[in-house]
């Protein structure tokens, strides 16, 4: 597993921004930029002349496993054993704060738009000084995926698809929805998943007309439906997938629905390429479903951008006119949602590419 380290991106960041200075503080930003896995409480700091990467005194040690060329340094209010090095012993903001005004820094770039307590801090303590929010810029780099990133997430899928398709082959009547999700997260790690993108979903019957349901004691029985909707994430880089198995024969209007989903994940994805906005995608799907005489049952957005985050940019979605662009990925995930009954999703990745798309799952959409 290589994952790719971007100082220079952050550095060329500061430059097409004119600022002297830049502090990443989001969690999943950190990562992109540093490649250091699940960096909670770690912050990039760059001045013009200096590169820092200042991290929790007790994560000291495994964060310089990961890094070249960036000073890491430890910061705690006390001495922790085992860390004899420079560290940064008073609070952190006055620390940061001393460097910036030492640098003579004129404009500061924080990605304060993520939302990171840390990032206000830091600004309520500048408030003299320009500061740039660059959470938009850093958005819009992320959203295009690199040949790094894509063999990360296509590793990511592999995991993801071999778990699910071993497990249908075992599940029949009787067995609990949280039995059947404990079995899919058990067999993404035994594959290889560093963790999962999100917490798996494992819906039968009337509780699959849920979106976001959650696995529960119910058991399932022949020929309900089973929304399945998982993903392992591998290398810092999410998977998402859901399929729709049945155990035994589906009842006649319940083939009619796992047809028109699959029909309107088909649709949709054929139309994706550079150019096209996401809101005709949505729309695509949605008439297929509308013509079978499910588009009422339709309750959410078609898809979303995945990475780093499972949910990222962009929203695939009605009245958003973003255009897609090659190097995204993205989810194509129509659903029928009949409450009190049943439900029905499918779920794709899918990467832009310069010619149109590729499809990055490999496991039929009707299993």
């Amino acid at each position: 597993m290589v994952v790719k380290i971007r100082l220079d991106k952050a550095e060329a960041l500061m430059e097409s921004k004119g600022i002297d200075s830049l502090i990443i503080t989001y969690e999943p930003n950190v990562f992109y930029f540093t490649a250091v896995p699940r960096p909670g409480g770690t912050y990039l700091f760059l001045l013009k002349d200096e590169k820092y990467i200042l991290s929790p005194a007790l994560d000291f040690w495994r964060v310089s496993e990961y890094v070249r060329d960036v000073e890491v340094i430890p910061y705690s209010g006390y001495d922790i054993p085992g860390v004899d090095v420079k560290r940064i012993a008073r609070k952190l903001t006055d620390w940061i704060v001393q460097k910036i005004k030492e640098g003579k820094v004129n404009r500061l770039g924080i990605d304060l738009g993520s939302g990171s307590p840390f990032s206000l801090r830091v600004k309520e303590r500048l408030s003299g000084l320009e500061v740039i929010d660059v959470a938009p810029d850093i958005v819009d780099m992320r959203v295009i995926k690199d040949s790094n990133e894509l063999s990360l997430m296509r590793e990511a899928l592999r995991i993801t698809e071999s778990s699910l398709t071993r497990v249908v082959e075992d599940i029949r009547p009787g067995l609990r929805e949280y039995e059947i999700a404990g079995m899919l997260e058990g067999l993404m790690r035994t594959n290889g998943a560093d963790g999962y993108a999100f917490e798996t979903i494992v819906a039968s019957g009337r509780n699959a007309a849920f979106p976001h349901a959650v696995p529960t004691t119910k058991t399932v029985v022949e020929g309900d439906p089973i929304v399945i909707d998982m993903g392992a994430r591998y290398g810092g880089y999410c998977a998402d997938m859901t399929r729709t198995p049945v155990i035994g024969d589906p009842e006649k209007e319940l083939k009619k629905i796992i047809e028109a989903v699959d029909e309107a994940v088909n649709t949709a994805t054929d139309l994706v390429a550079p150019g096209v906005k996401v809101s005709e995608i949505d729309a695509a799907a949605r008439e297929v479903l509308r013509k079978n005489g499910y588009g009422k049952y339709f309750i959410h957005s078609l898809g979303h951008g995945v990475g780093i985050e499972v949910h990222e940019k962009p929203r695939v979605a009605q009245g958003v006119d973003e255009v897609l662009k090659e190097g995204m990925v993205i989810t194509i995930e129509p659903g029928v949602y009949i409450y009190g009954k049943y439900g029905v999703r499918i779920e794709n990745m899918v990467v832009v590419t310069k010619e149109g798309h590729e499809v990055l799952n490999s496991v039929p959409n009707i299993i």
